[in-house]
């Protein structure tokens, strides 16, 4: 009998899944459920004017053999190589991240002595680390203070107290990437600065469109193995019977009949009343007439006097993403404010300033603004959000995957990698959740 399967999200996890299952040439119906009018979910790419703009700085990357066969096998020939230049703003400066030696040594005296100090105390144990107690155990107290505090408390919208030991665990790694870079903790840090080794960080990209163009040829690989994909069809829920799971409820498409349903869209839609927080983004997309100076791929900004959190160069990832002798950038600021909400271009003016102030544009560049609200961005990881998880009760033939499903701050090529696994009927090891 024919296995009916339905996904619920069109982002990189659901349409891996969805695409590995509809070209094993077994008797099954995969639908696809998708609540946005094109596939990608968080990896999707707006377009305007001849001007591209992705969803923050997205790009493959991955240690991951199987991972690696898989994206070359959906690229093929659409793709290029690139080699990773990114930036973090301290102390008035723009400086290379992972901090080298030569950016390290442009501090301020009082920060460097102070994290020199920081080597010989030894750190109480806490029962119960957070965010900050794990930082400052592993990097000192002046580091927590100058950097990680503020970009992290205003990036979350939430005391660093009060963050789960894990959103330090997953946030270092995914700001590295590379395991080669070792960073995770004071010495470590200071040996990579002091004694780096050479490393170059490649990652891929599609040859033509955005990061997008990667979620498109799945999708088509997809409808074309007999998959269906429902776009502007919002999940609302499951259906059970007996215990065991029997469709997908749409806002649209009324109920969706199902033997398995694989949950990729935020968790907190099929438990309400879980206390499942996710963050959610605004994205301003700037067009600029002409090149500016930024030399970053993205860059990190933590002081909280500064509206934007992290930014964005996408003709640094391929220059054709703007059309010739222009420009762009990708501005990323978390959604605290529900005012900003429904009117975000009240930021216009402070955001251009600020802009200007850090260099990263002039403002009679400017082509447009164009504002863009991303939902269910990141996973907020509160002190008992495992608890709340490993309480949750879930019918026979419900999984959850990927990162608003599973609650769980991945990159893509971590989806990909879980997304394959499940597809063969094995089990994959989240690299936080020992």
């Amino acid at each position: 009998m024919t296995r009916n399967i339905v996904i619920a999200g069109a982002g990189v996890s659901g349409l891996t899944l969805a695409e590995r299952l509809t070209s094993t040439g077994e008797d099954v119906s995969v639908t696809v459920i998708e609540k946005e009018s094109c596939p990608g979910g968080l990896a999707r790419t707006f377009g305007r004017d001849g001007f591209l703009f992705d969803i923050g700085p997205h790009r493959f990357h991955t240690s991951d053999t199987d991972v690696n066969n898989y994206l070359l096998e959906i690229l093929g020939d659409d793709h290029v190589t690139i080699n990773r230049s990114s930036n973090v703003y301290m102390a008035g400066k723009y400086r290379s991240w992972p901090l080298t030696l030569k950016s390290v040594a442009g501090l301020p005296f009082p920060v460097l002595f102070r994290s020199f100090l920081d080597l010989f105390r030894k750190q109480s144990e806490v029962e119960h680390p957070t965010f900050a107690d794990y930082v400052i155990s592993k990097y000192g107290k002046n580091i927590y203070n100058y950097f990680f505090r503020g970009y992290t408390e205003k990036f979350t919208g939430c005391s660093a107290d009060t963050l789960h030991i894990d959103w330090a665990e997953a946030g270092v790694n995914r700001a590295v990437i590379d395991k080669n870079v070792k960073a995770d903790d004071l010495v470590s840090l200071l040996k990579s600065v002091l004694i780096p080794k050479p490393v170059s960080t490649s990652f891929y990209y599609p040859s033509y469109g955005g990061i997008q163009t990667f979620c498109d040829k799945q999708a088509q690989r997809i409808q074309n193995s007999g998959g269906r994909i429902l776009y502007n069809c919002e999940a609302l829920g499951i259906e059970t019977a007996n215990g065991k799971v029997s469709g997908v409820r749409t806002a649209d498409s009324g109920v969706i009949p199902a033997d398995h349903v694989y949950w990729s869209a935020p968790v907190s839609i099929l438990f309400p009343d879980a206390g499942f927080q996710f963050m959610d983004t605004l994205l301003c997309n700037i067009a600029l007439s002409k090149p500016q100076n930024n030399n970053y791929q993205w860059c990190y900004f933590g002081q909280e006097d500064i509206l934007f959190s992290r930014l964005t160069v996408p003709r640094n990832f391929r220059a054709d993403t703007v059309p010739q002798k222009a420009d762009s950038l990708i501005v990323e600021i978390t959604l605290n404010d529900p005012e900003h909400r429904n009117n975000p271009a009240v930021l216009n003016d402070r955001l251009i300033h600020q802009l200007e102030s850090v260099d990263a544009l002039q403002a009679s560049d400017i082509i447009f603004m164009d504002w863009k609200l991303v939902s269910h961005t990141y996973p907020l990881y509160d002190l008992d959000y495992r608890e709340r998880l490993s309480d949750l009760v879930l019918p026979e033939g419900l999984q959850l995957t990927g990162r608003c499903g599973s609650f769980w701050y991945n990159n893509m090529d971590h989806s990909i990698g879980e997304a394959l696994a499940i597809s063969t009927g094995q089990t994959f090891a989240k690299d936080f959740w020992k």
